[in-house]
Formats: C-alpha cells, sequence, structure tokens
C-alpha cells in the first residue's frame, strides 16, 4: 500500500519536476514534580508531513497534519512558490552517509513509573540534608521516525530517540532566593539523577555564606554550565543565513584570527548519541564534522542547501527543520577541545575574583554584536584560591570578542550541557559589577 508522502510526491511530480516531502511521527513522555510533589506524567504524540517544491524557478512550501487531503497540501505548496525565494540550489539525489548512533531501544522499553520512583528517591536525597529545600525534578523520553524522499530519487529513513534528566533546588532564606539546577540529556538512557542531586547539594552548600563583591575587573572562571551564553556570539557569528544577509559580525573574515589560538571550536553532528546528531540533515544532505574555529582562525560558516547556493558556497549539512518549516543553517553540537588545566588548579589560581556557575536568561546581551551584560544566578568568591561563600544580586559585562582574546587557561575536562560539550574556561579578568555598598 502507498504510503501518504509517496501519494503527495507522486502527484506534486505532475506539476513541477522539483518536490520534497518530509514525513514526521513521534511521542513524548514526561513526568515533572514540583514543590516535592509529583505534577505530572504527560504524553504527547505528533504526526504531520511538510512539502517543499521548485516551480519556475521559485521555492513553494505547505505542510499538515491532516493527511485526508493531500491535494490540499500540493495546491497551497505550487501556490505558494509564485510569492517564494528564488532557488538556488537542486534537491540532492542518493548520498553516501556517516554511521551515527542516534537510537537505543532502552529508551522506548524504559518504564515511565521508574521515572517516577527516581524522582521520588532524588527529593527525598535532598530535603534528608535541608527539609525547608523545595525541588523539582523533571524526566523526558521521546522516540521519532523521519523520512525524506524527493524526487530526484532520495529516500531515507531513519528512527531515534531522546532522554533527559534534572533536579531543581531552591532554598528560601529571609529574602534571599537560591536556586541551582543540575541534569543532562542524550539519545541513549540516562538513569543517573543521583550524581546530580550530589553536584546541586554541593553547589548549596559553597552558597551557604553570603558575601559583598565591589564593583570591578576581577578574574573569572566560568563553569562548563554557563559557558553557553559566552560561546552564543560565536555560534550564532558562524550561521550562513546571518552571514548572507551581512548581519554576521564575522562576515568576509574566513582565515581571520578572531580569537586566542588555544580555541578550537566544532560543529559536528558525528558524535553518536550526542542531543542535536544525526547522519543526514532534514534536506538529506551527509553530517559531517566541520571546523568554526582552529587555533582562533575563522574556518567556516554553516549552511543549508538555499543559503550555500546564494553564498556560492558548498553545503555543510546544517539544514536544520521539522516538517512544519523550511530549512535554515543551525547548529547541532557545538564542541570546544579541551586545554590543560583542572577545574581545581584554575581555583587555585585565583588570589581574589569570581566563580561563574549559572547565569540568568541572556541579560542585556547583543549576541551579534559579542556584547554580554547577564544576571550572575549563581556564582562564588574565591579569595586565595579557595570558594569562600556566595556572591549575589551581581552581573558580569564584558564584549565576547575580547575576553576570548583574554584567557588565562582553558579547562582540561569538557562536559557535556544540552548540546554543547565545553570545558571550563579561566579569564583574565571581566568587568561585575558588584553588591557592596
Amino acid at each position: 500500500m502507498e504510503k501518504i508522502e509517496e501519494k503527495i510526491l507522486e502527484q506534486a511530480i505532475k506539476h513541477t519536476p522539483s518536490a520534497e516531502v518530509l514525513y514526521e511521527e513521534g511521542e513524548t513522555r514526561s513526568v515533572s514534580f514540583e514543590n516535592n510533589k509529583l505534577k505530572y506524567v504527560n504524553t504527547k504524540s505528533i504526526r504531520g508531513i511538510g512539502l517543499r517544491v521548485i516551480k519556475d524557478g521559485r521555492i513553494g512550501f505547505s505542510s499538515t497534519t491532516d493527511f485526508r487531503k493531500p491535494e490540499k497540501l500540493v495546491t497551497n505548496a505550487l501556490e505558494s512558490a509564485k510569492f517564494g525565494q528564488i532557488a538556488a540550489f537542486d534537491f540532492p539525489s542518493k548520498n553516501n552517509f556517516p554511521k551515527v548512533a542516534v537510537l537505543d531501544q532502552r529508551v522506548i522499553d524504559y518504564p515511565i513509573n521508574k521515572c517516577v520512583d527516581i524522582g521520588k528517591a532524588a527529593i527525598e536525597k535532598a530535603l534528608s540534608v535541608n527539609s525547608s529545600y523545595e525541588c523539582g525534578v523533571g524526566f523526558g523520553k521521546g522516540y521519532g521516525k523521519r523520512r525524506l524522499i524527493n524526487s530526484k530519487g532520495l529516500d531515507i529513513s531513519i528512527a531515534s530517540t531522546s532522554f533527559g534528566i534534572g533536579i531543581e533546588i531552591l532554598q528560601v532564606k529571609g529574602q534571599s532566593l537560591l536556586w541551582i539546577g543540575e541534569g543532562e540529556g542524550s539519545k541513549s538512557l540516562v538513569t543517573d539523577l543521583d550524581k546530580h542531586v550530589d553536584k546541586a547539594l554541593q553547589g548549596l552548600k559553597l552558597a551557604e555564606k553570603e558575601l559583598k563583591l565591589k564593583t570591578g575587573a576581577y578574574p573569572v572562571i566560568v563553569t562548563a554550565k554557563a559557558m553557553g551564553n559566552l560561546l552564543a556570539t560565536f555560534e550564532t557569528g558562524c550561521n550562513g543565513k546571518l552571514v548572507q544577509k551581512g548581519a554576521s559580525p564575522l562576515t568576509n573574515r574566513l582565515g581571520e584570527k578572531i580569537i586566542d589560538e588555544r580555541v578550537n571550536i566544532y560543529d559536528d553532528a558525528t558524535i553518536d548519541m550526542a542531543d542535536s546528531s544525526y547522519p543526514w540533515d532534514s534536506e538529506g544532505i551527509p553530517s559531517q564534522r566541520t571546523p568554526l574555529f582552529e587555533k582562533g582562525i575563522l574556518k567556516n560558516y554553516l549552511f543549508d542547501l538555499q543559503t550555500a547556493g546564494i553564498m556560492k558556497a558548498k553545503c555543510t549539512g546544517n539544514g536544520n527543520r521539522g516538517f512544519s518549516s523550511q530549512p535554515s543553517p543551525g547548529d547541532s553540537n557545538i564542541t570546544v577541545e579541551p586545554g590543560t588545566m583542572s577545574f581545581e588548579a584554575m581555583i587555585k589560581d585565583v588570589r581574589y575574583g569570581v566563580l561563574v556557575d549559572q547565569v540568568l536568561g541572556g541579560g542585556q546581551s547583543n549576541v551579534l554584536a559579542g556584547e554580554f551584560s547577564v544576571n550572575v544566578d549563581l556564582g562564588y568568591l574565591i579569595e586565595n584560591g579557595e570558594i569562600v561563600g556566595r556572591v549575589k544580586d551581581c552581573m558580569f559585562a564584558g564584549n565576547a570578542f575580547e575576553v576570548f582574546n583574554n584567557i588565562v587557561a582553558i579547562g582540561d575536562n569538557a562536559e557535556w550541557h544540552g548540546s554543547i560539550k565545553v570545558p571550563p574556561f579561566y579569564f583574565k579578568a571581566i568587568n561585575v559589577a558588584g553588591n557592596a555598598d
């Protein structure tokens, strides 16, 4: 029996020789605890299809979750092509794809009631340390299938899984709020919540003493957990769409040394079981490891097919989308190579400075310009090589291009946080707005 995606492609080809269909289905199950109690166990399913056509040299697109009228989807895509962008690419034909592990059967088989049990045990452990803690725990597991077919004979399918765990602990002391969150995600099964509970409890212990800090420029160590905010400028700056529009500060700077020569940053979709890994992107282009910065030198931008075509560049396999949207360039996994200094040695090296472990949102950051001004959600004061307490109500600010040329050391151990794998960084000086009168 012919599948819906094949029917749609067949109908589209009657009107134009260039068409592509993306079919997706998936289910996610999640468990959430709030204020030390189970809040909900939720299941969500989705199934949808997207059709992209090139008609008279222009791109048309339509999507739906209603499979009863495939002809309407085709009509809408063809109609939208009248007003679409001029196509700067052809759909790809059959290709060789790298082997990338993205499916773990254990995730599919894992009983959701076990997540409930682990969540309860984690909260009990935290409350045994301090009964006034307010804990939130989250679990999420997902399974999805994707099929991409086009008029060039490409027909590829993939199934993948995802699993995530996390704990948040809130402590209220008078007017003071202290929140710590720890967790991890993967395409494989990750159930060791205990180690994240321990890490959060350790952070709470270090933060028991609250200290004042005068405004000034201090040595700053930023943990792997908090590094995403500072890396955002370089991730965004390498986006081919922004380069094409001239909005990126890295436009026309390939081959130029931008940051410290010890910094090596890659976009890598080929890492087995990592959050944003795939053997092929949403346009059917093979995934790859793309150097963004090597020895501080800008090496590449990230492209989907259309943007690469406009820029007369090679597509990097970074066409990102779901069934309901057209592709655009996007990161996969961002990895930063470790350096040579241990995290402990970094702390010991600081006579008087700040350790930043959590930041609050994006603050007043202008990511594209590299400017950041971010609230320090969880920061510690370091004196004579030791963490002596928490500094609260502080902000740290600067320019990412400047601070990444102002590095003392890069940590020797990188950690995953979402789809970013990064070590801690030790900066010579960053401006900190303190809380002392």
